[in-house]
């Protein structure tokens, strides 16, 4: 199904072959932005092109349904895109009877709602998360790209359908791949302080705003950002060539910001992670530090996060291929590729 008007265009498709075959798969167009979102992967959002140029960083393995209950579930599993939603009671390492990373990125969405006109184009959905022993949690999520502007707003309202309160612990996972991402690229915050969150972060804590050299072996880097609470906030990351995506929330909403990074010739890739919880040790160390948000029968809670990307005037070096999964070129693929 396409539905097409000025400047806006949203297609839906089935994925055929390979590992992706059976799922669905929405290509929304707001002028020359054009973003893959993945109902079967809790209305997360794939690559992500303004005018052919990819920012988002893809690992390779695609996006394939997938279920988080065993332990390396996330890590086999984790094909990239712009958006990967952590959560709803977890994220950070596998805690207190929930997987790594939580289970709401593994959940289908149900679609309620494409529209595209003058004003952009949106996709609204509902996921939702329940157990047997869980209280039932639902995330309505609105994915809007407002004309003219080269910008996503992502939008959650996570209501609590049961009969008694229960932990909210959510990270939006926010992967950033070449050409935006390489040696030198900077990343700047609103955060008041940085600090590594073990021996492999401390190796690279002196240049954490400066994406470093890929080197074989790179090991993962983590930084925790403490932010300016009840304000809006942001996170600037900046390449060489003058490539840029900025993203934007109220820390009221999202007082936490992970800041992660691998700098390897086979994958280059950095994740700026606003959160709801600032920790990236689970669920228990949250407990323990009296950090986690608690969300009663009935109630709901709201959070937007706008993710905006400019081009230098003359970006025709922006788009040489590079190794990471990312095609370069400027003529993005044919839909479903």
């Amino acid at each position: 199904m396409t539905l097409t008007s000025l400047g806006a265009d949203i297609e839906q498709a089935v994925r055929t072959g390979g590992p992706e075959t059976g799922t669905r798969v929405i290509r929304l167009t707001s002028g020359d932005l054009q973003a893959d979102l993945l109902p079967d992967r809790g209305l997360d959002v794939g690559q992500v092109r303004v005018a052919g140029i990819p920012f988002a960083y893809l690992s390779g393995v695609g996006f394939p349904r997938w279920s988080n209950e065993s332990e390396d579930a996330f890590a086999r599993s984790f094909g990239g895109g712009l958006l990967v939603t952590c959560g709803l009671r977890n994220f950070g390492p596998a805690s207190e009877g929930q997987p790594m990373h939580g289970r709401i990125g593994s959940l289908p969405a149900r679609v309620t709602r494409v529209e595209a006109g003058d004003r952009g184009a949106l996709v609204e959905g509902v996921v939702r998360e329940t157990g047997l022993f869980d209280e039932p949690l639902e995330l309505r999520r609105r994915v809007e790209s407002p004309a003219p502007q080269r910008m996503l707003r992502i939008t959650d309202t996570i209501t609590n359908l049961g009969s008694s309160p229960t932990e909210l612990m959510t990270l939006y996972h926010v992967n950033f791949g070449a050409p935006l991402v390489g040696e030198g690229t900077t990343l700047r915050t609103s955060a008041l302080d940085v600090q590594p969150r073990d021996d492999d972060a401390r190796a690279g804590f002196d240049s954490w705003h400066s994406f470093p050299t890929p080197s074989r072996g790179f090991r993962e880097q983590v930084f925790v950002h403490t932010l300016p609470r009840d304000r809006l906030v942001e996170a600037t990351v900046t390449a060489r060539s003058g490539l840029q995506a900025v993203l934007r929330w109220n820390s009221a909403e999202l007082p936490g910001l992970i800041q992660w990074r691998i700098a390897d010739p086979a994958r280059s890739v950095l994740g700026v992670e606003p959160c709801d919880t600032p920790t990236i040790l689970g669920r228990a160390d949250a407990r323990t530090r009296d950090l986690l948000r608690w969300i009663a029968p009935g109630d709901s809670v709201t959070r937007t996060l706008e993710i905006g990307f400019s081009l230098p005037p003359d970006c025709a070096h922006c788009s040489e291929p590079r190794p990471n999964g990312n095609p370069g070129g400027k003529t993005p693929p044919a839909f479903g590729d």
